[in-house]
């Protein structure tokens, strides 16, 4: 065989100082853990989360109680809606009523001037409380009082004390007022 030669040679290992390896290990520090502004970003965007977070229940729980109001107030449209629709139906039924008897009380009187006018007779109107029979108006007095005091009071009025010029009158209109002061 042949022969090689073998060299050697030496090397020289140099080992760090204390302080160049605090450095690397600085370094490799500095290099695997965030700088302080990364965190401060990460403090912060926690923070946001955070209040994101608190501020979506905040609004699902008023979105709730919003949903509960409007749809109480919904029914309580609903409820008015219908209401106003029964009361506009009413006011339709009144107004044909209103209408219906508007007509009767028009034809009414239509009769009742064909009446007057076929007897001949001039529609009377009486003052209030005094009592129509017929053509004549009557009032009838209560409490005593002398003949010459009863007919200042109808001359002061612009009538007459009653007269009674047949029996039919006095059947028709006497009986049923001396009845009707007896019963008061």
């Amino acid at each position: 065989m042949s022969e090689q030669k073998v060299t050697y040679s030496e090397l020289k290992f140099h080992t760090p100082t204390q302080q160049q390896s605090r450095q690397r290990a600085e370094t490799t520090k500095d290099k695997d853990s965030p700088s302080p502004l990364w965190r401060l970003f990460a403090v912060i965007f926690g923070i946001l989360c955070l209040a994101l977070l608190v501020t979506s229940r905040f609004l699902g729980a008023l979105g709730n109680r919003w949903q509960q109001n409007f749809s109480q107030q919904q029914g309580i449209l609903e409820n008015l809606t219908c209401q106003q629709i029964i009361l506009e139906n009413q006011t339709r039924e009144l107004e044909e009523i209103l209408e219906n008897l508007t007509w009767e009380r028009d034809h009414l009187q239509t009769q009742n001037i064909n009446f007057l006018q076929s007897k001949g007779d001039k529609c009377i109107i009486c003052p209030k409380k005094w009592i129509q029979h017929g053509k004549d108006c009557y009032e009838v007095s209560s409490g005593i009082k002398s003949w010459s005091v009863c007919k200042e009071y109808c001359s002061s009025l612009g009538s007459r004390l009653l007269k009674i010029d047949n029996k039919e009158e006095l059947s028709l209109t006497v009986i049923p007022f001396v009845a009707s002061m007896n019963l008061l």
